[in-house]
């Protein structure tokens, strides 16, 4: 690895102390221990001197040579994460920030509203994938328990699966010769899912087995979290951009422009290596292996319309932040619009509602309309190689395909 320059220094250092007053802030760091280690053993510094340090680093960052594309990228990309820090900086120090204001300096990307018709059209492909009587969402509770998988089954399909998975990645995309994924199930954790990345090419996730998935939503969570997705991008970032000296990729950040791009990457994962069809046929083998009655088809149908109503979670965050709707209706239209329940539902009013985390459903949905967009421009597999690969921002993005968003 080569050595860490002052401005990686100070940026871990920051981020990792903006960490101490922003629960969550931090998906993973993997730089040096003793950075980390002195930051546990200190009393969290005053949020106004971290805000008056991200300034101070800013204007390092603009000094920072540029003569080539990797060091514009990198540039750009340190000035725009700092921003985010200097807002989390303001707002855990007592400012407020509006909405619209603090999603803009978290993730530079516009916070637009997704048409109701296509959440109409969605649930009219939820109910022509599903059998039965009464109101769709009953219709759909009847069938995703038809589906469900038993809990003790969900780690070793998911095992399964990320196998397949990891096969398609390596024969379309590069990865670096030594990583891993380990799997394990809780019932404990308040999320679905929980990705960390470990450093040296190895990554952990962690599903809630304690909520329902079919076989379909597997094959998402293998694909966002493992192979292409999160472990993915972080295994090559860690090969390609740490050991040439950016120091600053071992700290992952949840509230920053990088989670643009994560969720981008996330969403396209499975659609990147693996297309429909090719799926249905793994998904069909895989039932058989462990036994499963599954509707392949209609789980793939199911999949799609849940992606599409995905956009839904931003309508509702709108709606209960900038119209002023009760939590009450907003909880309705979720369950209405979106078809969420349970504890997801319960999971996606807590978020929304966070003064912090309220506008971070748009990293997924927002990250998937840019992430769109490139690989339209650049090309599925070499688009997607350089997401993977490259320190790029939402604005460098926009720039590259024409977008004025």
């Amino acid at each position: 690895m080569a050595p860490m320059d002052d401005v990686a220094l100070r940026y871990l250092l920051l981020g990792l102390r903006v960490g101490r007053h922003v629960s969550g802030l931090i998906g993973s760091y993997t730089g040096p221990h003793e950075i980390a280690e002195a930051v546990a053993g200190e009393d969290p510094a005053p949020p106004a001197e971290l805000h008056a340090e991200a300034l101070r680093l800013s204007d390092a960052v603009a000094e920072l040579p540029t003569d080539t594309p990797l060091r514009r990228r990198r540039a750009a990309w340190l000035a725009d994460q700092l921003i985010a820090l200097s807002a989390l900086a303001r707002r855990a120090g007592g400012e407020e920030i509006g909405f619209n204001d603090l999603a803009e300096e978290l993730y530079d990307v516009p916070l637009r509203p997704e048409r109701e018709e296509a959440f109409a059209a969605a649930r009219r492909m939820v109910g022509r994938a599903i059998s039965g009587g009464g109101s769709l969402l009953r219709r759909l509770l009847e069938h995703e328990r038809r589906a469900t998988i038993p809990a003790e089954e969900v780690v070793p399909v998911l095992a399964a699966i990320r196998d397949a998975m990891r096969r398609h990645v390596r024969a379309q995309l590069w990865l670096p010769r030594e990583e891993s994924v380990e799997l394990a199930g809780t019932d404990r954790q308040a999320g679905e899912v929980d990705h960390r990345y470990l450093g040296s090419g190895r990554s952990r996730v962690v599903i809630n087995v304690g909520l329902p998935w079919s076989l379909a939503q597997l094959a998402e969570v293998a694909a966002e979290q493992c192979y292409p997705g999160q472990h993915a991008e972080a295994a090559v970032k860690d090969a390609l951009l740490v050991t040439a000296g950016h120091a600053e990729a071992t700290l992952r950040l949840h509230l920053a422009p990088e989670s643009v791009i994560r969720g981008g990457i996330a969403s396209y994962a499975r659609e990147v290596v693996m297309s429909d069809a090719e799926l249905a046929l793994e998904l069909e083998r895989l039932s058989r292996r462990f036994g499963l009655k599954v509707e392949v088809n209609a789980e793939l149908a199911l999949q799609r319309a849940r992606r599409l109503l995905q956009p839904a979670i931003g309508n509702a965050a709108l709606l209960l932040n900038l119209d002023g709707q009760s939590p009450e209706a907003v909880r309705t239209y979720l369950m209405e619009t979106a078809l969420l329940y349970g504890d997801r539902l319960e999971a996606t009013m807590q978020q929304i509602g966070d003064p912090t985390w309220r506008s971070y459903p748009f990293t997924w949905i927002e990250g998937r309309r840019l992430i769109g967009e490139w690989l339209v421009r650049e090309g599925q597999t070499q688009g997607y190689a350089r997401l993977l690969a490259e320190q790029l921002t939402p604005g460098q993005i926009r720039s590259a395909i024409g977008s004025i968003g």
